[in-house]
């Protein structure tokens, strides 16, 4: 069995070592570069096909496999489950390998990660169950709920290497390190298929790796990542259907940790920040590495590092039972945690960041008392039978908010037409002016302010905020003006917000009271 392991390693590395340079000379003839623009690394335009060579590899390595004969078994895989996880990855491969020559819409390629998994489903490879010994057990009796999680593991994975093929060498070095480790867990568990499948992978990563580490001359590709993600995913697959489930599918996503962790968290941190949640960027782990001052090779090497330690925890977790591997993971999973963090990834998942954005999101859903008694205040100015009725309900508002001055200022177009006598004309300096051309004006203070006001106005620390009335029609109808010293009161959080949904109500009432009747 050892012989035949270290044969398909063989092949797989000597094919790749061979094939990614004709791969590289493919991408240049052919239009398959990578330009330096944008979040990219490189500094010149780089062949992006090194998926072709690590396909090649492949294929040439599992082709020697399918002559060996352990134990008078014959075939090592049935054939429809070989037919399936060939297929699938064929087809993903493809789909990168045109994304690298023209750029594919991303609800189409993740439309075709989930082709590609669904393949491999309905070939046979699937996740049915999951345990931990006695400790833990999950069957999944629904195939919805078995086809569900097999494609989220195949999308989760082939996106995990996608992300971190941004530094030279970092996926194909990563991946190398999670397939010789499937090789050793196989070989310990006498089970020839998983070993030479994965020996296969890992010697076309590391012949292809030749090429690929800083500085790279090829970079793998949509193609490549897409391939060798699913490819991964499909063997744990197959390697757990003879063991310990738990335990053998949990072994690549520790050893993916980084990259994993990076994979889930990434379209929460883009929400967090107002942004696309599948648009790429420069805030991955590699990339944070780099912009606290650390080299490529620095940053993919120390990489190399987590995953080589991760990898071996993993290999004692699968010989651990029960309590202790649990606590272990627990660990192991804290640590982890610990480390993205001091890379500066979790800066945006702050606790204060993260309370503040609910204490937003349930203000904006009306589920706060402060945004539902504002609610109320609105309903009274917007049924406000004449214009002293508004204001009245506007004064009320303002003190909620705890302005200390305030004035409404209109033009006399925006006079309500309902009969009522004027007030008397006059301006803000109080100057007398005539009865057309003069703003109606309503002044407020609050009832405990005892300064002058000119005084008051002189004053530092105030929050001076002029709104201008516009109707939607475009019309000016008049001015709002507020004033709050935040030296005797603070602005809260919402003193804004509140004072825009404030004006649109008055211009709303504005409107209704001015409309022709």
């Amino acid at each position: 069995m050892l012989r035949w392991i270290a044969g398909v390693f063989a092949v797989g590395l000597a094919t790749a070592l061979l094939a990614t340079p004709l791969a590289a000379r493919f991408g240049r003839a052919f239009g398959f570069m990578d330009a330096p623009q944008g979040r990219k690394v490189h500094t010149q335009p780089i062949p992006r096909c090194g998926g072709l060579a690590l396909v090649l590899s492949f294929f040439a390595a599992v082709a020697l496999a399918a002559f060996a004969d352990f134990h008078g078994t014959g075939r090592l895989i049935p054939r429809g489950q070989m037919l399936a996880v060939y297929a699938g990855g064929l087809f993903i491969f493809l789909v990168g390998f045109v994304d690298d020559r023209r750029p594919l819409p991303a609800k189409l390629k993740f439309l075709a990660q989930i082709a590609a998994a669904s393949i491999c489903f309905f070939g046979g490879v699937r996740i049915e169950s999951f345990s931990m010994g006695e400790m833990f057990s999950l069957h999944l009796n629904q195939d919805v709920l078995s086809y569900g999680l097999t494609v989220f593991w195949f999308v989760l994975f082939i996106n995990a290497i996608n992300l971190i093929d941004g530094l030279d060498g970092l996926a194909a070095g990563v991946a190398f390190f999670v397939c010789a480790v499937q090789v050793v867990l196989a070989t310990m568990r006498a089970d020839p298929l998983p070993a030479m499948l994965f020996a296969a992978l890992g010697g076309g990563a590391l012949g292809f790796l030749r090429y690929n580490f800083n500085p790279a001359t090829i970079f793998l590709g949509d193609g490549g990542s897409y391939f060798l993600g699913y490819m991964v995913a499909a063997l744990s697959i197959l390697s757990s259907s003879k063991s310990q489930v738990g335990a053998t599918i949990l072994m690549p996503i520790l050893a993916f940790g980084v990259p994993l962790l990076d994979t889930l968290t990434s379209p929460l941190r883009r929400f967090v920040r107002g942004k696309k949640m599948f648009e790429p960027d420069r805030q991955h782990v590699h990339h944070n590495l780099i912009a606290k001052g650390w080299s490529q090779r620095k940053a993919v090497v120390f990489l190399y590092g987590v995953t080589a330690f991760l990898a071996v925890m993993a290999v004692l977790i699968v010989n651990m039972r029960d309590v202790p591997a649990g606590l272990f993971i627990l660990l192991l999973g804290g640590a982890l945690i610990l480390f993205v963090r001091k890379a500066g990834y979790f800066s945006y998942f702050a606790v204060d960041k993260v309370f503040g954005w609910i204490r937003d999101i349930s203000d904006v859903a009306g589920v706060s008392q402060g945004r539902r008694t504002f609610l109320n205040m609105q309903i009274e100015i917007s049924q406000a039978p004449d214009l002293p009725t508004m204001w009245e309900n506007v004064c009320e508002a303002l003190e909620q908010l705890g302005f200390d001055l305030g004035e409404m200022m209109l033009t006399q177009e925006a006079a309500p037409k309902t009969g009522m006598a004027p007030l008397a004309p006059h301006d803000m300096a109080g100057s007398a002016c005539g009865p057309v051309s003069c703003p109606r004006v309503f002044e407020w203070q609050r009832a405990d302010l005892d300064r002058d006001k000119r005084e008051f106005l002189t004053e530092r620390s105030l929050l001076k905020v002029e709104l201008p009335l516009i109707s939607k029609g475009g019309a000016a109808m008049g001015v709002l003006w507020l004033v709050k010293n935040l030296t005797d009161d603070t602005q809260s959080d919402y003193t804004l917000r509140r004072v825009e949904q404030l004006r649109r109500t008055v211009v709303s009432t504005l409107e209704r009271l001015s409309a022709p009747r």
